[in-house]
């Protein structure tokens, strides 16, 4: 018998919203943020990787714990195909900016960006991440060409920051 809460979610909306439903509560209550989550299929198995955020950072022990629930309450859930792989960590200094707020949250950056249709013949940019409007488009001071790109976050397939290391040293 599935509980009526897991029962709830499995009725709404897309897979990554089922699972979002699903694992943000769990991660809040071990006082973390759920960053973001991706879930990518292979040839033999899926991948799910969660990402957490805390205010104190993650440890190794935090995302065993989590992991540790989660991994009986997704399979009894049973969202996933059988064979996946279950991986929860940190967003780490090369993070994946998953939504409109946390891309805003890093004007100033350097980005790296992915699209899913080329915008001005380009599939990818690089550079500094100037302003994000309302509406969520976003505008990014190319490193190479040296111009300003528009781009709308519906046409992003993978925005992250690019880390300045040479500022840690």
């Amino acid at each position: 018998m599935v509980c009526p809460f897991i029962y709830e979610v499995l009725m709404a909306g897309s897979l990554e919203q089922k699972l979002q439903e699903l694992i943000e509560p769990i991660v809040q209550s071990y006082g973390m943020e759920l960053w973001g989550l991706r879930y990518r299929v292979g040839k033999n198995t899926a991948h799910l990787q969660i990402f957490v955020e805390g205010e104190n950072g993650v440890d190794a022990d935090a995302c065993g714990e989590i992991t540790n629930t989660l991994s009986p309450m997704l399979d009894s859930a049973d969202l996933i195909d059988p064979a996946y792989i279950l991986e929860v960590s940190s967003p780490g200094l090369d993070r994946i900016l998953f939504t409109k707020e946390q891309l805003a949250k890093s004007v100033g950056e350097q980005v790296s960006v992915s699209l899913k249709i080329a915008s001005e013949g380009r599939r990818k940019l690089e550079g500094k991440l100037i302003k994000v409007e309302d509406d969520g488009s976003f505008t990014v001071l190319d490193k190479n060409a040296q111009s300003e790109f528009v781009v709308a976050f519906e046409n992003v397939s993978l925005a992250r920051i690019v880390p300045d290391f040479s500022a840690l040293i």
